[in-house]
């Protein structure tokens, strides 16, 4: 890598390196031991982080080790195991009459979709339990999808590719700190842009005066180790001075990260393809929760569930159980990073569609003839053995910027 280690060094062992993550400790029953995923995600983190040193040669820039940030957010909020919910509280495994689904109410208007989810009023996880067990699986799944629900069906999918491309004309002399426009929230995005940042390209965090991040109310600590650096823009995306002061800022990107339903932009009046067909060498990268399904909602922790995370323990514990803290996020955002620096060091001129939950499915690295049962307990006493610390956590580089603080300095520099 030229300034930093020697590949071998800077990973452990999936097992030991899950555990000085924080992440053995998120999984398992609440009044019980942890139990090990039997599954190389912590690796593929380390793997992702190590491509990205590589191509972008700033090794001693960036978090030492891919897997500490899978279970950084979680060691800052003191999270704990909560068996079939997730460490939050937000995201709960549901017994249908068929299979198994996950429900995610993580903001605080989906209580008032139940209705329309359930074709009845319910007011606590209990009463949707007891509806839930004479359901479909499938077409609760679909019903809440179509009602902007974030569920998923609790099942292991066929592997398919984790990003989508849509080339368009490339540019031979890229910038060597492009200009990044971030318009995504909470964690995914915000991480992708973050490790940005530490390589010193340009990122520009853009919000809605309306309805900032989502994040700026939730844990400071986790939101500044995300967004620290990072210049701030805010926009009223409902007045027609606002959506064009917007326009001229991605026109001027040289990358753009969203993660809202491309329907969202279009109303707006932004469109990708004809922004990249624009401006030879433009990167623009769309973080989707369900790559095959671009109106489809979801966050960390049931797409972690789509992708077959709680099957896998119980086919290694006898329970389902949930895994880690909103997964698909961390791993999303390390494989985000990668692709926008891999395909900007080929000449850029693409569109990047990154499906999470086949970023989830492609770390799994499942082998269909292993005996996960078995090597969840070798894994396990693998890590009991393990003395090490935690790995040790990352410093916010300074304070966030409050929101729109650099809205007038931007504006005048695209004048």
């Amino acid at each position: 890598l030229g300034n930093g280690c020697a590949l071998l060094e800077c990973a452990d062992h999936p097992a030991i390196a899950w555990k000085r993550a924080g992440l053995l400790e998120l999984s398992g029953a609440a009044d019980g031991p942890p139990e090990m995923i039997p599954l190389p995600l912590a690796s593929a983190a380390d793997g992702a982080l190590m491509a990205l040193k590589a191509l972008s040669g700033k090794s001693l820039s960036l978090p030492q080790h891919g897997a500490l940030l899978l279970g950084e957010r979680s060691r800052l909020m003191g999270l704990r195991r909560n068996g079939a919910s997730s460490p939050t509280g937000h995201c709960r495994l549901l017994s249908a009459r068929d299979g198994r689904l996950a429900l995610n109410l993580a903001r605080d208007d989906d209580w008032g979709l139940m209705n329309a989810w359930l074709e009845m009023p319910a007011s606590d996880w209990q009463e949707i339990s007891i509806e839930i067990a004479e359901r479909s699986a499938a077409e609760m799944e679909a019903r809440g999808a179509a009602v902007g629900l974030a569920v998923s069906l609790d099942q292991i999918p066929a592997l398919k590719p984790w990003l989508r491309e849509k080339s368009f004309k490339k540019n031979e002399n890229q910038s060597e700190r492009p200009l990044v426009v971030d318009l995504s929230s909470l964690w995914a995005g915000p991480l992708a842009g973050s490790l940005l940042h530490l390589i010193e390209w340009d990122v520009i965090k853009v919000e809605s005066l309306q309805r900032p991040d989502g994040a700026r109310g939730g844990n400071a600590e986790f939101y500044q180790l995300l967004n620290a650096g990072k210049r701030c823009a805010a926009f009223d995306f409902t007045s027609p001075e606002g959506r064009a002061q917007l326009k001229s800022l991605i026109a001027a990107a040289d990358v753009v990260i969203e993660a809202s339903r491309p329907r969202a932009l279009r109303q707006l009046g932004i469109e990708a393809e004809t922004l990249l067909a624009e401006k030879p060498g433009k990167i623009w990268l769309r973080l989707m929760a369900y790559g095959d399904d671009e109106s489809r909602i979801g966050f960390g922790d049931d797409i972690g569930v789509s992708a077959g995370l709680p099957s896998v323990m119980e086919q290694s514990w006898g329970q389902a159980l949930m895994v880690g803290d909103a997964i698909a996020d961390p791993l999303s955002g390390l494989y985000a990073a990668l692709a926008i620096v891999a395909k900007w060091r080929q000449g850029g001129g693409c569109l990047l569609e990154l499906s999470m939950r086949d970023v989830v499915r492609h770390a799994m690295q499942i082998d269909e003839a292993a005996d996960l049962a078995e090597i969840s307990q070798s894994w396990q006493a693998k890590a009991k053995e393990e003395n090490s610390d935690l790995y040790p956590m990352r410093p916010a580089e300074g304070k966030a910027a409050v929101l729109g603080e650099h809205t007038a300095e931007i504006l005048a520099s695209l004048a």
